[in-house]
């Protein structure tokens, strides 16, 4: 019942937020505002992921606005919901740059819209900053059009194998999920575990929908593992793990950050206990650094009381955004922004490091391992 109470909430919540951020998107246009445009989910499978990115990001853009904006002008965040459809998410990003007029998209959510956004981006001769993606093909090949600010899937997996191989563990399998991202990520995995001539036990996929749940937990059941790496974002996560509880007990689950939402937490109830996360931002609950700090301080000043590992990177993106528009000065272009951010070097954001260059566009390779503890919060 707790639980359910809580799930509600949580629903409430998000209905809230997501009627602000559709709101904000035509509140307040002046001709001189400095627009950015994002697609994200707002509703769908992921969107908590989105709703949290974009509210950490737009916090921060209405905090500079309140003290003044940038080089006299106001920073205008436009977010467009995509569901985690790519489709609808390219049809937004047109919307953006054609009638909106964006001088750079942001934030930017998943592998499938992120790897469909590509071609766009030269067409239309415009900047993507800080896709929520840690798939390879935003970054590799280099494209001088997209600057990433969290760590790729790649760093990921090499963490968690790395704590895997430490640990000795020899039989692994890996659940992924049948699209572009669950493919990537598998790949991540093949990679590092050959590194470390650590061959994989089993490798199975599982559709977004769930639809072929018991086939997946039945072959790994199979392969007698000793640990299972998710490569699976929203329902699949939930849906395999406690379908594979039911079968095997006390099997240890590693997965990546998308997975780093609290909802995606409450939906596995008792069966999350003791999951181990990924995480490519710094820990948002304790205010150990500056950055934690000003995060819980402008984020409670924005009215937005609960804390999260997508809402401190919608917030350090806009953060570190808001640093490229001062020094492109006042005519602001994609052009122009992206001179400003690879003459950005290496830069202290009050505790994290984000360093870009003319060959190097990927800003951060942070990672570390996180534990979902007995009370489904995240412990380090």
């Amino acid at each position: 019942m707790f639980l359910k109470l809580n799930r509600c909430k949580a629903m409430a919540r998000l209905l809230l937020v997501n009627l602000m951020l559709c709101c904000s998107v035509s509140a307040h246009a002046d001709a001189n505002d400095i627009v950015i445009g994002q697609s994200t989910a707002l509703t769908g499978i992921l969107a908590e992921l989105g709703v949290a990115h974009s509210t950490g990001a737009k916090a921060y853009f209405d905090y500079v606005n309140s003290q003044g904006g940038v080089n006299g002008r106001k920073i205008r965040l436009i977010t467009l919901d995509d569901a985690y459809d790519a489709t609808k998410s390219i049809a937004n990003a047109k919307q953006l740059i054609e009638k909106e007029k964006a001088v750079a998209l942001f934030g930017m959510l998943g592998t499938p819209a992120n790897t469909a956004l590509i071609p766009l981006l030269d067409e239309a001769n415009i900047l993507s900053f800080a896709p929520v993606t840690g798939a390879e093909v935003v970054r590799k090949p280099f494209n001088r059009r997209i600057f990433n600010i969290r760590a790729g899937y790649v760093t990921e997996t090499e963490k968690i194998i790395d704590h895997l191989s430490v640990r000795g563990i020899k039989k692994v399998g890996v659940v992924f999920q049948n699209n572009a991202f669950g493919k990537e990520g598998l790949a991540g995995i093949e990679q590092a575990a050959g590194k470390r001539q650590l061959k994989l036990a089993s490798t199975v996929s599982i559709n977004s929908d769930s639809s072929d749940l018991e086939k997946a937990v039945s072959t790994m059941e199979a392969a007698d593992v000793q640990s299972i790496i998710m490569i699976t974002a929203g329902k699949p996560s939930s849906d395999f793990i406690q379908a594979y509880n039911k079968k095997v007990k006390g099997m240890q689950y590693f997965a990546l950050s998308v997975l780093a939402s609290q909802a995606g937490i409450n939906a596995l109830g008792k069966d999350g206990v003791g999951v181990i996360i990924s995480q490519v931002l710094p820990f948002p609950f304790s205010a150990t650094t500056t950055l934690v700090r000003e995060y819980q301080k402008v984020m409670s000043k924005m009215g937005v009381k609960e804390y999260s590992y997508l809402g401190i990177e919608g917030f350090l993106d806009a953060k570190v955004f808001v640093e490229a528009i001062k020094r492109a000065g006042k005519d602001v272009s994609s052009e122009r922004l992206i001179t400003a951010l690879e003459g950005m070097g290496r830069t202290d954001f009050d505790g994290f490091i984000v360093t870009f260059g003319k060959n190097n566009h990927q800003g951060s390779d942070y990672a570390e391992l996180t534990v979902v503890s007995k009370d489904g919060r995240f412990l380090r």
